[in-house]
C-alpha cells in the first residue's frame, strides 16, 4: 500500500490560514531559525487586532530580561481601544535556559498560572530562536499552547519569497537569474548563518544597484558578493599556491572589516563543496553543461569553479572541507575562540 509522503506545511502557511480564519488562542509560542518570519507573524497579529492609534499601549514588546510580573501585568490588562492587545515576549530568558540567573520557581509558576487562565482579550506571544527543550516553560508552551515552528524555507518557498520582494522593489528577475542568486547566497548550506533578514537586505541592495527594470547576474555579483567575492577568489589562489600567510591575512582583513565569521566560513564551505563536485565530475569526463545538470546549480557558478578546480586534487578538497566543518563546530560550541580557530584552519590547509 502506498504511503503518504506529502510534505508538512510550513508554519508561515499555517499561520496565514489561521490569520484569515481569525483563529488564535490567547497564548502563542513561536520559535525557529527564521526570526524574520517570527517578526512578520507578530507584526501581522498587531496589524490585525490593534488599533493603529493605540499601538503604543496595545502592542507591547518585552525582551529577554523582563520579569514575570511585567509579562502578566501587560497581558492581563484590558484594552479600551483595540479589538485585542498583543504582547510579544521575545527571547525570554526562561525559554533559553533551564535555570537562568535572577529567575525563581515563583516566577515560573506565575507564568504557568497565567497560561492556564489567560486573558481572552490579549494575544500573548512567546518567541525564541533556539529554545531550551529542558525548560519547564518551553515544555508547557509546546504541550498546551498554539505553536509555530518557523524553520528555513525550502527552495520553491524561498524562490517565491524572493521573487515577490523583487516585484515589490519594482524590478523583474528571471527564474534562471533568481536561481543564480539563491545559489550564491549559500542559504541551503548546512552550516550557514544566512537567513531571510540577509536575503531581504541583499534584494534591496541589488534592486538599488540595477540600472534597469531587469536584474542581471552582473547586478547580483556586484552587490551580493562585492568584497566577499574578491576575498573568496583571493583565498582560493592563496590556498592553491600554499601561501598560508596570505590566506590568514585575507581572513583577518575580512574580520576587521566587520564581516561575520560564520558567514565567511559558510561561503567558503559553499565554494569548496562546489569545487569538489566539479572536480569529481571533471575527472569523470563531464563538461560544464552536464556538471550543471548533475549539481543543479547555475552554469555560471560551474564555469567559475572550473577555473579553480584544476588547482586542487580531490583529496585536498576533501581535507579542506573537513577542516572547515571542524572549524565551524569548534567556534559554535565555544571550543575555540574564532581568531584562534581561523589560525588553526589556515595552518592545517
Amino acid at each position: 500500500m502506498a504511503g503518504n509522503f506529502s510534505k508538512k506545511q510550513h508554519a508561515f502557511r499555517s499561520f496565514s490560514q489561521d490569520l484569515r480564519a481569525d483563529d488564535f488562542p490567547p497564548v502563542l509560542f513561536m520559535y525557529g531559525p527564521e526570526e524574520y518570519l517570527i517578526d512578520w507573524a507578530a507584526g501581522s497579529l498587531a496589524k490585525r487586532y490593534v488599533n493603529p492609534g493605540a499601538a503604543a499601549i496595545d502592542y507591547m514588546k518585552l525582551f529577554d530580561d523582563c520579569s514575570a510580573a511585567e509579562i502578566t501585568e501587560a497581558a492581563g490588562t484590558f484594552s479600551m481601544f483595540s479589538e485585542k492587545k498583543v504582547v510579544w515576549v521575545k527571547s525570554y530568558m526562561p525559554l533559553t535556559a533551564v535555570n537562568p540567573r535572577g529567575y525563581t520557581a515563583s516566577d515560573r509558576d506565575k507564568i504557568l498560572d497565567y497560561i492556564k487562565n489567560p486573558n481572552e482579550q490579549t494575544i500573548l506571544i512567546f518567541s525564541a530562536e533556539a529554545p531550551e527543550e529542558r525548560s519547564e516553560l518551553v515544555k508547557e508552551l509546546k504541550k498546551n499552547c498554539k505553536t509555530y515552528f518557523f524553520d528555513k524555507l525550502d527552495y520553491s518557498e524561498l524562490a517565491a519569497f524572493a521573487e515577490k520582494r523583487f516585484r515589490a522593489e519594482g524590478v523583474f528577475i528571471s527564474y534562471e537569474t533568481l536561481k543564480y542568486l539563491l545559489d550564491e547566497t549559500g542559504y541551503f548550506n548546512k552550516e550557514t548563518e544566512y537567513r531571510l533578514f540577509n536575503l531581504v537586505n541583499d534584494i534591496k541592495k541589488i534592486a538599488a544597484y540595477s540600472d534597469g527594470q531587469k536584474i542581471t547576474e552582473e547586478d547580483i555579483s556586484a552587490t551580493l558578493s562585492g568584497d566577499m567575492d574578491t576575498f573568496v577568489f583571493n583565498f582560493l589562489d592563496a590556498v592553491s599556491s600554499n601561501r598560508k600567510d596570505l590566506a590568514f591575512e585575507l581572513l583577518h582583513n575580512m574580520l576587521a572589516s566587520g564581516n561575520e565569521v560564520f558567514n565567511m566560513i559558510g561561503i567558503l564551505v559553499n565554494h569548496f563543496e562546489l569545487l569538489l563536485g566539479v572536480k569529481e565530475f571533471r575527472e569523470d569526463g563531464l563538461g560544464a553543461s552536464a556538471i550543471t545538470s548533475k549539481l543543479k546549480v547555475h552554469e555560471f557558478r560551474v564555469k567559475k569553479a572550473m577555473a579553480f578546480a584544476d588547482k586542487f586534487t580531490v583529496e585536498r578538497l576533501r581535507s579542506i572541507l573537513s577542516q572547515l566543518y571542524e572549524t565551524d563546530r569548534n567556534i559554535k560550541t565555544g571550543a575555540l575562540e574564532p581568531n584562534l580557530a581561523l589560525e588553526l584552519l589556515v595552518g592545517r590547509i
